[in-house]
């Protein structure tokens, strides 16, 4: 059952398709804008059920930005986008390296107070959020055009809601064990 309702989500951020005239009948704004070109994250197989999850709980439109076509390699589902430049969300990418035991890394919030917690990467195009206290690695690039405030509110609601806390980021845990830097995977 788990496998049409994540075809017809793909289906609905257009991500299945190529761009053709069937994608902007099922999604009338994917001819609006270029195809997005983005990596299949590497262990999306492997975290396909809470991907899923992720996914039916997903905007189609992202505040004022339009949704947009993604083409990975290998194909997944599990890579949407929306504006222009693109906001790039991929379920399944690998552990942050900051993750670490012993690491002294600060975990921030993305406006929702309970979570999910995310790692921050800055680049030279603009961040990349990814998350460190969920089943499933969920990443977020941020180009530098954006404020994280305005798109990282819907998305983390939409993750907090999909799926729960599986570890802590606060490091008066009582239970040092329960820290996400503790997480094997």
């Amino acid at each position: 059952m788990t496998v049409p309702l994540v075809l017809l989500v793909a289906l609905g951020f257009g991500a299945a398709g190529g761009g053709n005239e069937s994608d902007s009948m099922t999604n009338p704004t994917a001819g609006a804008l270029p195809p997005v070109t983005a990596p299949a994250p590497p262990q999306a197989a492997a975290q396909a059920a809470s991907c899923a999850k992720v996914l039916a709980e997903l905007p189609v439109q992202l505040g004022k930005l339009d949704p947009r076509v993604v083409h990975t390699t290998p194909d997944t589902p599990y890579v949407v986008a929306w504006g222009s430049p693109a906001v790039v969300l991929s379920c399944g990418v690998d552990k942050p390296k900051s993750l670490t035991p012993g690491s002294s890394a600060e975990f921030q919030s993305g406006g929702v107070v309970t979570g999910p917690f995310y790692d921050v990467t800055a680049g030279s195009g603009g961040n990349l959020w990814t998350t460190v206290d969920r089943a499933a690695y969920i990443s977020i690039l941020v180009p530098a055009q954006y404020q994280g405030a305005d798109v990282l509110p819907p998305l983390s609601q939409a993750i907090a809601k999909a799926l729960p806390a599986v570890c802590s980021t606060d490091p008066n845990t009582p239970d040092p064990t329960k820290l996400c830097t503790r997480r094997r995977t």
